[in-house]
């Protein structure tokens, strides 16, 4: 996340090795990503694919004859039509199916050909510390977009063979929406390097920076511009399934995933109950104990034992103790599952921040990126001082949830990146932007508190940043309560502002449901974000909560905020909806995750 302070001085150590994250990628890939930037050449040469294409939907582009009708008029609903256009010229299929597959293949051989463009860039290139930091998060992230375009088309293939309803969409669209942020993830970490305020030897390095950051984003903003086209299309084919089932009343009480989903949280039968406490005597796979009682004495250890794309939830038990480690959970651990003793009992702890070199991305002392992850019953918090700036406690990229767990920061506590995820009795403090990130994330009976920031800053308890009308995502808090940590006592919060968030994108997505709030809130209740001011298009929402910080006689008055809705409007952000589909992982949690809804 951008700070709200430049940062007076770092390290301008300057490294003397090329790049050496370029040089482990797999023979393979460069080959890939060479034979696909020769395949792909015409294509990556079309003005239309180029960043600074600005044609959307109210701007005709010329349409090439060989498009059928039904192309056309999805292409017309786009962003980027004149992209559009282009990208289906060579298609004559009516088959929806087959189109979105097309685009979504078309997309990934793009993404290869960008990683080659990429590593040519960086090569023979003097970068320093931070720099380098930057290329390895996106590297890493162009890795990620292909993998999750992958697992889109699989999705795709797989709602065409059993014939789904259209609410089945809902995993695709996740996948894409994360896949798009992820392209936004690699232009912001060199966006974070120009806010450097660098000595007076190497105040020209903010030129080359800028320079860099300018090229990535050349090269990443045509990737984003097919997926949100992608988004676009699919987004079309619902709306016509809507008028199509609307026009047929013996199938108005037909239920989708969310309402499938939202009748298995309300289950409160003895037999569900049952399952419940059966799930929850798990079989223990490892135990970690710092004190060597255990099989291991760390939790990386543990991690590194887990299969590799397991189908099954593999459980690590880490007894109460102090464990300082930076965790990752790789893409290759799935359904792996951290039991501690209790909040403040079993802790993680790392110190890692923007200010002592690491990216905002890297500075995570717990990373979780395998999918289905599960965790309960620890605290995990990074303990740099506030005067570092960015220092993440938890970076989530991954369908995920967390039960009765700790998460303590203070800028930048909790990057719910992408993906869907769910948070409920946990407790998540910080001061500026803690609660962040561009995935679909639901707090639900959760502990919000607000600590004391350094001068100068302001509190900000969100930070959402979809950047597409069409992402299902978004920041859902349902029955928490949002107050002042113990270090940030009533004297103290007469100097500081605190409020609900602000946007970090056009289309940031922020609810706040049925919560308490405190006296600490700004009664104008959200902020502004220099250089991110359409405030028409954000969609911020407060409903049916109490407390003397729930008072909305003098919110903002922007066109994307409400506080007058309905329950039809915020039932959208609840878990059954909002997680599109959450019964496929939430379900087998294992986890008494269900308590209000």
């Amino acid at each position: 996340m951008e700070s709200i302070h430049t940062i007076k001085k770092l390290s301008t150590k300057t490294q003397k090795k090329i790049i050496q994250i370029i040089l482990i990628l797999p023979l393979a890939a460069i080959l890939l990503s060479l034979f696909s930037a020769i395949l792909l050449s015409p294509f990556l040469n079309n003005p239309s694919s180029s960043s600074h294409s600005t044609n959307h939907h109210n701007q005709p582009p010329l349409t090439p004859p060989s498009l059928n009708s039904f192309t056309k008029k999805a292409c017309s609903q786009t962003l980027y039509s004149s992209l559009c256009h282009s990208t289906l010229s060579t298609t004559t299929t009516n088959n929806f199916t087959n189109i979105l597959e097309f685009v979504i293949n078309r997309t990934a051989k793009h993404v290869s050909g960008t990683r080659n463009s990429v590593v040519s860039h960086f090569t023979n290139q003097d970068l320093n510390t931070q720099e380098q930091n930057a290329l390895q998060d996106c590297m890493e992230m162009l890795d990620q977009t292909l993998y999750e375009l992958q697992q889109a088309i699989h999705e795709l293939v797989s709602y065409s063979n059993h014939h789904s309803t259209s609410s089945s969409y809902g995993n695709i669209k996740t996948l894409l929406s994360a896949a798009m942020t992820n392209e936004n993830t690699c232009i912001n970490g060199f966006s974070d390097l120009e806010v450097l305020n660098l000595d007076n030897i190497n105040k020209n390095v903010n030129n080359i920076q800028k320079g860099h950051r300018e090229h990535i984003q050349n090269l990443l903003t045509p990737i984003s511009h097919m997926i949100s086209n992608s988004l676009a299309l699919i987004k079309h084919v619902e709306n016509k399934n809507r008028q199509e089932i609307a026009k047929k009343p013996e199938t108005t009480n037909r239920k989708g995933l969310g309402d499938e989903f939202s009748k298995y949280v309300r289950i409160t039968n003895v037999r569900t109950r049952k399952k419940i406490n059966t799930r929850m005597n798990l079989r223990v796979d490892v135990t970690v104990a710092s004190d060597g009682s255990g099989n291991y004495t760390n939790v990386g250890e543990a991690i590194g034992v887990a299969p590799n794309m397991s189908m099954n939830t593999y459980v690590i038990k880490i007894r109460a103790g102090v464990y300082e480690e930076n965790v990752l959970i790789p893409r290759e651990k799935m359904n792996v599952m951290l039991i501690g003793d209790g909040m403040n009992s079993t802790i993680i702890t790392g110190s890692r921040s923007f200010a002592d070199g690491f990216s905002t991305f890297a500075s995570a002392t717990l990373t979780v990126i395998g999918d289905k992850f599960l965790a309960r019953d620890l605290t995990i918090r990074n303990t740099a001082p506030p005067e570092k700036h960015q220092a993440v406690a938890l970076r989530v990229t991954s369908n995920a949830a967390f039960y009765r767990c700790e998460i303590i920061s203070h800028q930048d506590t909790l990057y719910a990146h992408s993906l869907r995820q769910f948070y409920h009795e946990c407790s998540i403090q910080g001061t500026v932007d803690f609660i962040f990130g561009k995935a679909a994330a639901v707090f639900q009976n959760c502990s919000i508190l607000v600590r004391k920031p350094i001068k100068g800053q302001s509190n900000m308890i969100t930070a959402q940043g979809r950047e597409d009308p069409n992402q299902n995502t978004g920041i859902s808090l349902q029955n928490c309560t949002i107050e002042a940590a113990e270090d940030f006592n009533l004297t103290e919060r007469r100097n500081f502002s605190t409020y609900l968030g602000r946007p970090w994108r056009n289309y940031s997505r922020t609810v706040v449901m049925d919560s308490y709030m405190a006296d600490l809130i700004d009664a104008r209740g959200w902020s502004e974000w220099d250089g991110y001011n359409s405030l028409d298009t954000v969609e911020y929402i407060e409903y049916m909560n109490s407390g003397p910080g729930a008072d909305t006689r003098g919110r903002v008055s922007w066109a994307g905020y409400r506080k007058n809705c309905s329950e039809e409007m915020v039932r959208a952000f609840r878990v059954g909806e909002f997680l599109h589909g959450g019964d496929d992982w939430l379900e087998s949690t294992a986890l008494p995750l269900f308590g209000s809804y």
